[in-house]
């Protein structure tokens, strides 16, 4: 279970605002840049927290193992870790449902809940040289406050072919999808690598 905490990768924030007439207002949409600053610091942020040894499990049933993490600025996310149904597959699937949970990143501060949650699905084949093979998805919706701003994000993003190098140090293939309303294409460095 310790790669299932290593490689599950949480948010990094930053303003948007709209024009209206002549004057510069806030706007309650996140703009592409925004999302996906959003969704690589959620992953890194529960990425980093899920890696601490000292957190236990509330509740271990046949179908889920479930955490209570909580986050860096406050708030806590619940975390479910769903065992692969094949053994013999490598695979990281949590269901996670930030409750008022608080990051800080890019000098701002991002309070999520869960709409109702999101699911982040990581499948992983070690190659004969060592390389890792990955493919993914992560989906679901959230609910966001920034400032005095708040929204919604449905997430459907799709990872179809990765390779991470830890030799090389090395991350290739790309997130496509769709982010709070965008198509955005994110490389899987930033919601991969930084859990190693």
């Amino acid at each position: 279970m310790s790669i299932s905490r290593r490689l599950l990768p949480g948010l990094a924030l930053v303003f948007a605002v709209g024009a209206c007439e002549d004057d510069v207002e806030p706007t309650d949409e996140l703009t592409m840049e925004e999302s996906v600053a959003m969704v690589t610091a959620a992953t890194a942020t529960m990425s980093r927290t899920l890696a601490d040894t000292t957190i236990t499990p509330i509740l271990v049933t046949a179908d889920s193992i479930v955490y209570v993490v909580p986050c860096p600025e406050g708030g806590q996310a619940r975390a479910a870790l769903i065992p692969p149904a094949d053994t013999a597959l490598m695979r990281v699937e949590f269901r996670i449902n930030p409750q008022g949970c608080v990051l800080a990143g890019g000098g701002l501060q991002f309070t999520l809940d869960g709409n109702p949650d999101f699911t982040y699905l990581l499948n992983i084949e070690i190659t004969a040289n060592f390389e890792f093979n990955f493919s993914g998805a992560i989906t679901g919706e959230v609910s966001w406050v920034l400032g005095d701003r708040s929204g919604d994000c449905p997430i459907a993003l799709t990872l179809e072919e990765a390779t991470l190098n830890p030799v090389a140090g090395t991350v290739t293939g790309n997130y496509t999808g769709t982010l709070c309303g965008h198509e955005v294409e994110i490389p899987a460095a930033s919601l991969i690598a930084g859990a190693w």
